[in-house]
């Protein structure tokens, strides 16, 4: 039996990230979702259209019904990125699959344009769930939630709240980024931090126009003081994708969603889960949202809930590559076969 073996973030932050492993090494590795496998579908979230994608399993006639999943994805993404690599998998092995574009992203629609607020996206994924239920193919009483990233701890939010759900699960997940940032930052650099990001949304407040901020930046600077992702890992990502994938995404996004960001913590919604199953997933090493705090939210659940080590050198890994993306599907097609039955 091998041991995986966890590092302190602050050890792993030691020695960094190898840019080597942004991308997957040989091509083969290097996972391209298929259209052809998903429908554009829209709903309808507090007054809002938002638009998503529908995945079916093979060969299925209209009628068959299966399990759901509804999909979240990592912050600042769309419909096209990270989520169809899991959703053909899930679809594959007998789910009807949903992902979306939260509100203010995307081909969604709100206002103003690219904000993002937990609280808004965890009900935007309640009402994925409403929409889920009344469809005819998909079994109202086998629904379940799974997030990358930030959609992960987005569904444990969820699933606190929605006992219609049957299980959730977590892969990569953002339970604390407040946390993340101070724990990287330390307490003071974190403050200054946010006093900078204070006095953007102070002047938004003053004048009435809504400030943005870079989504990605290769590091902070004199030129890019604020940034919700600063560092060359999520550049590499998301660079990449919005060329190849998305032309949707957004390269700014409002300064106001990161004073919503630091103050979201799925920890503290862990326990209210229960009785709703719960699996985590997370890399062994993640400079990005540290494997700490995914201890600590699998530790602070109360009801039915496993936790997987994955051996990894990055957080973006579980994004699109393999065998990362393959193995996390692997136990979440055994684990979500165990709470929602499987029908392959």
């Amino acid at each position: 039996m091998s041991t995986i073996r966890i590092r302190p973030t602050h050890e792993a932050a030691r020695e960094g990230n190898d840019p080597s492993y942004f991308q997957a090494r040989a091509p083969e590795d290097q996972l391209r979702a298929n259209p052809s496998r998903r429908t554009p579908v829209r709903f309808t979230s507090e007054g809002l259209s938002l638009a998503g994608h529908l995945y079916r399993p093979p060969d299925v006639t209209p009628d068959t019904i299966t399990p759901g999943i509804v999909m979240a994805g990592p912050l600042s993404s769309v419909k096209e990125q990270t989520v169809p690599h899991y959703a053909e998998r899930l679809a594959d092995a007998g789910y009807t699959v949903l992902t979306f574009d939260p509100r203010t992203f995307g081909e969604s629609e709100g206002m103003p344009r690219w904000h993002q607020d937990p609280n808004m996206i965890i009900q935007d994924i309640t009402h994925a769930v409403t929409w889920m239920r009344t469809r005819r193919d998909v079994d109202s009483e086998a629904i379940g939630l799974l997030g990358v990233c930030m959609g992960g701890g987005y569904v444990v939010s969820a699933a606190a709240r929605d006992k219609r759900v049957k299980a959730v699960a977590s892969v990569g997940g953002g339970y604390d980024v407040g946390g993340s940032f101070q724990r990287f930052m330390g307490v003071e650099g974190f403050a200054a931090y946010c006093r900078r990001v204070n006095a953007l949304v102070e002047k938004q407040a003053l004048t009435g126009g809504v400030q943005y901020i870079p989504t990605i930046a290769h590091g902070l600077s004199a030129e890019v003081p604020v940034a919700m992702m600063p560092g060359d890992e999520a550049y590499s990502y998301y660079e990449r994708t919005a060329k190849d994938d998305a032309p949707t995404w957004s390269y700014q996004v409002t300064a106001a969603s990161l004073e919503l960001l630091f103050a979201y913590n799925a920890v503290v919604h862990a326990p209210l889960v229960a009785p709703t199953p719960m699996l985590i997933v997370h890399g062994t090493k993640d400079l990005t949202l540290p494997p700490e705090l995914a201890r600590a939210t699998y530790d602070a659940a109360i009801g039915p809930k496993e936790l997987v080590w994955l051996e990894t050198h990055n957080h973006v890994e579980l994004y699109d590559q393999r065998p990362y993306v393959s193995e996390a599907c692997g136990h979440l097609v055994r684990w979500l076969g165990a709470q929602l039955g499987a029908s392959r």
